[in-house]
């Protein structure tokens, strides 16, 4: 502790450039109370941290792009850094920084460990089952990012109590969603669509876990019901190639539009009618989170945090992963619904965003969490 507040560091694996998601939860901690330092393992950027120039104490345990199997001396160099800031709480973000950091956080004496677990199947294997049955026992609170990751915890560590896991969530900036003041038919036109176009969309990596393949076999049914059908991609990674050839192979190239990434979401969003999120695996996505902030009817696979999110299926339409038949229906469920039905789900989704994954919603759970854990240790 410093001045009366109580020191938070937060640990990360490597900093990579650009902006952490969670940077609007990092600093709107209450500075009164608390306050934040933020460390990274290694650098594999020179990109000027954001936190840096935002004033807060940011280290580097070391300059290297990549640390060998297990590296004592960085063990070492962050106990010293520890206990030289005064830490009281160790925030540490996946697997590697828990491993580092409970081990330093012994040494230093910081009286608080908590590990942030960031998706689903992050035990693994045999070797990451047998570290956290150590680890975790030095561990005040693990925490996750929505119920299924929860009891994915629970289930691949049986040794650690449930009482010890709380699930915070993830969240959003929903003003900078639901606020866009662009029309539909501006928004359109701005990526080149028809006006009269009706268009599904979907954001996130072109990757096979988020089940993209699935949507566009299902995106070719609806195609054949409704000629106006148009769908988007924003994203991008390794099946962008593989996507764009099957599409033209399908004979739909001219209607399906591949964006790449995007500074831009809230105002694409606003071009869509309705988002679906086709994924094999998901913890608590943040993608579906902003699209009903957006006012977006959404169909997604009922796959992990997704079934949290869509309240089992009162603020959304939830299907069948893998399925492109289970996607198709759905999709043109949404095509032929009554527009007072489609506003109804519209509205009571975008109200469950406003009461449980806003920015200020999680602020609040998570101080919660560094109270009680604080006060266990006086």
């Amino acid at each position: 502790m410093k001045d009366g507040k109580i020191i938070i560091a937060r640990l990360w694996p490597r900093y990579n450039g650009g902006i952490e998601s969670r940077t609007p939860v990092i600093l709107g901690i209450n500075p009164q109370k608390y306050k934040t330092i933020c460390v990274y393992l290694n650098r594999n950027s020179n990109e000027q941290n954001f936190f840096e120039q935002k004033g807060i104490k940011t280290f580097y345990v070391s300059q290297k792009r990549k640390f060998s199997v297990f590296n004592i001396l960085a063990i070492w160099k962050l106990s010293k850094l520890l206990k030289r800031e005064k830490v009281d709480i160790l925030h540490c973000h996946k697997h590697k920084p828990t491993i580092y950091g409970t081990i330093a956080a012994k040494f230093a004496g910081v009286p608080v460990i908590i590990s942030h677990v960031h998706g689903l199947n992050r035990s693994r294997n045999f070797k990451r089952k047998f570290m956290n049955r150590f680890i975790f026992k030095r561990v005040s609170k693990i925490v996750t990012v929505g119920q299924a990751v929860k009891k994915d915890v629970l289930r691949d560590n049986p040794s650690v109590c449930a009482d010890k896991v709380f699930s915070l969530g993830n969240s959003i900036d929903y003003g900078r969603f639901a606020d866009v003041k662009i029309s539909k038919e501006q928004a359109k036109k701005n990526i080149g669509l028809p006006e009269k176009s009706f268009v599904f969309g979907t954001v996130g990596r072109l990757v096979p876990t988020k089940g993209q393949t699935f949507l566009l076999d299902a995106f070719a049914i609806v195609k054949q019901k409704m000629s106006q059908a148009e769908l988007v991609f924003i994203g991008k990674g390794r099946l962008e190639s593989q996507l764009k050839e099957k599409a033209d192979k399908m004979g739909l190239a001219d209607s399906v539009h591949f964006l790449a990434s995007r500074s831009d979401i809230p105002q694409v969003l606003k071009a869509m009618d309705v988002f679906v999120l086709p994924s094999i695996a998901e913890g608590l996505p943040r993608s579906l989170l902003e699209a009903m902030a957006a006012g977006l009817p959404c169909v997604a696979t009922a796959v992990g945090g997704i079934v949290e999110i869509l309240g089992d299926g009162e603020f959304g339409l939830l299907v069948l992963a893998k399925s492109d038949q289970a996607l198709a229906k759905a999709m043109m469920q949404f095509i032929v619904m009554p527009e007072s039905e489609k506003n109804n789900i519209i509205e009571k989704a975008k109200q469950h965003i406003r009461d449980c994954y806003t920015h200020k919603v999680v602020i609040e759970k998570l101080q919660n969490v560094y109270e009680d854990a604080y006060a266990k240790t006086n």
